[in-house]
C-alpha cells in the first residue's frame, strides 16, 4: 500500500465547502453510504440500473481520468472553454469531486458508473465566464446528453452568472435534456432565491440536507410567491424551487492525483440527482430526449412531476412544498415507479 500525505484544503471556487479532509492512504476511503442509500441510488443499482445508454453531462472545472476510481469512465466528448487542452484535465479538484459521486468504480462506487459522459471544463484557476458556463451547456446539448450536472449555484467571486447561462439552460431544457443544478450556498445569509442557473423553471434545483435529512444551514432556499427573474407568471408544481434536496454534508468522493476528499456543499447534492435521473431514464427510455413521444418539455415535465410525488418528506418540513426542503428529499426508485 502507498501512503500518501495527509493534507487539507479550503476550495472557495464554486460553492462554499466545509474544509476538504483529502485521505492519506486507500484504507482511509469509505464510501458515503447513507446518501446512496437514502436517494435509493443502491435500490436502483441493485435492480441492474447503472447509467448504461444515458449520456450524462457535466459542466465543471473538469475530470481527473487518471484517478483510479474514474479511469473506466466513458468519455464521448470532452471540450476545455478555459485552455483549450485535448484530454481531460482538473486543475482544481471540484470537478472530480462531483464526476465521482456520479461515475467512480474501485475503492468508491458513483450511482451511474455505466454511464457515457460529456465533460466540459468552463471554470479554472482564476478564469470562468458567464459565456463560458453558457456555451459549456449548449456544447452538452450539441453532444447529445440527456441529462446535465450543474454544480455551479453557489456564492463566488470568480463566477457572474448571467443571461448567457440561464438561457442555455432554458434552451436545454426545451429540448428534452434533464438539467440539475445546485441550489446554491446562501443559505447562511439567505437573499431568498435559488441561485442560477437553478432558479429557470424546467432546471431541477438540489438543496442540501445532512445525514439526519436536517436542511443544512448553507443550502439556499427558493422564494415562490414574490417576484422571481423568470419570464413566467409564478412558480407552479412541479417546479417549484428548490424542487428536491439531496445529500451535500461530509460527502466522500474522489479528488486530485489517487486521492479521496470530504466535502459539504449543494454541489455534492446536485450529483446525487443527476445520477438517479440517469437511471430513471434508463428505466424508463421513451422519457430520453430522443425517445420522447409527447414532445421535449412533456418529458421533462412527466419526470419532474414523477420526482415530485416519488420525493421522501424530510422531518419538520413544510408539505406540500418546502421553501428549503423543496417536495423532500430525491429517491430513485420512488420516482422511477411513478412513471
Amino acid at each position: 500500500m502507498r501512503l500518501r500525505k495527509p493534507i487539507q484544503f479550503l476550495i472557495p471556487l464554486l460553492l462554499i465547502l466545509t474544509t476538504l479532509s483529502i485521505s492519506g492512504c486507500v484504507d482511509d476511503v469509505e464510501r458515503t453510504d447513507w446518501a446512496f442509500e437514502k436517494t435509493q441510488l443502491d435500490d436502483m443499482n441493485d435492480r441492474g440500473y447503472k447509467g448504461e445508454g444515458i449520456i450524462i453531462g457535466i459542466v465543471d472545472t473538469g475530470v481527473n481520468i487518471k484517478h483510479p476510481d474514474l479511469k473506466h469512465m466513458k468519455i464521448i466528448a470532452w471540450k476545455d472553454f478555459i485552455n483549450g487542452r485535448s484530454e481531460p484535465y482538473d486543475d482544481k479538484g471540484h470537478g472530480t469531486h462531483v464526476a465521482g459521486i456520479i461515475a467512480a468504480d474501485g475503492e468508491l462506487d458513483g450511482g451511474a458508473p455505466k454511464g457515457s459522459f460529456v465533460i466540459a471544463k468552463a471554470i479554472g484557476e482564476s478564469e470562468g465566464s458567464d459565456q463560458d458556463v453558457g456555451d459549456a451547456i449548449d456544447f452538452c446539448v450539441d453532444q447529445g446528453a440527456d441529462v446535465i450536472c450543474l454544480s455551479l449555484g453557489g456564492a463566488n467571486e470568480l463566477l457572474n452568472l448571467g443571461d448567457d447561462t440561464a438561457q442555455a439552460s432554458r434552451d436545454a431544457v426545451n429540448q428534452g435534456v434533464m438539467v440539475v443544478a445546485a441550489a446554491g450556498n446562501d443559505g447562511e445569509k439567505d437573499d431568498g432565491e435559488v441561485g442560477n442557473p437553478a432558479f429557470v423553471r424546467g432546471v431541477i434545483a438540489v438543496g442540501a440536507v445532512d445525514k439526519k435529512l436536517k436542511i443544512a444551514s448553507f443550502s439556499s432556499r427558493g422564494d415562490n410567491d414574490g417576484p422571481t427573474p423568470l419570464p413566467f407568471d409564478g412558480r407552479r408544481d412541479p417546479d417549484k424551487k428548490p424542487e428536491v434536496v439531496g445529500p451535500g454534508v461530509k460527502i466522500r468522493s474522489t479528488y486530485k492525483g489517487d486521492d479521496y476528499a470530504t466535502a459539504s456543499g449543494t454541489s455534492q447534492a446536485a450529483p446525487f440527482v443527476a445520477a438517479g435521473v440517469a437511471l430513471i431514464l434508463e428505466a424508463h427510455p421513451q422519457y430520453k430526449r430522443d425517445g420522447a413521444s409527447g414532445g421535449h418539455s412533456y418529458a421533462v415535465e412527466k419526470v419532474k412531476d414523477a420526482i415530485m410525488k416519488g420525493a421522501y418528506k424530510c422531518p419538520g418540513q413544510e408539505t406540500p412544498h418546502d421553501d428549503h426542503y423543496g417536495y423532500g428529499l430525491f429517491r430513485a426508485a420512488d420516482s422511477s415507479d411513478k412513471l
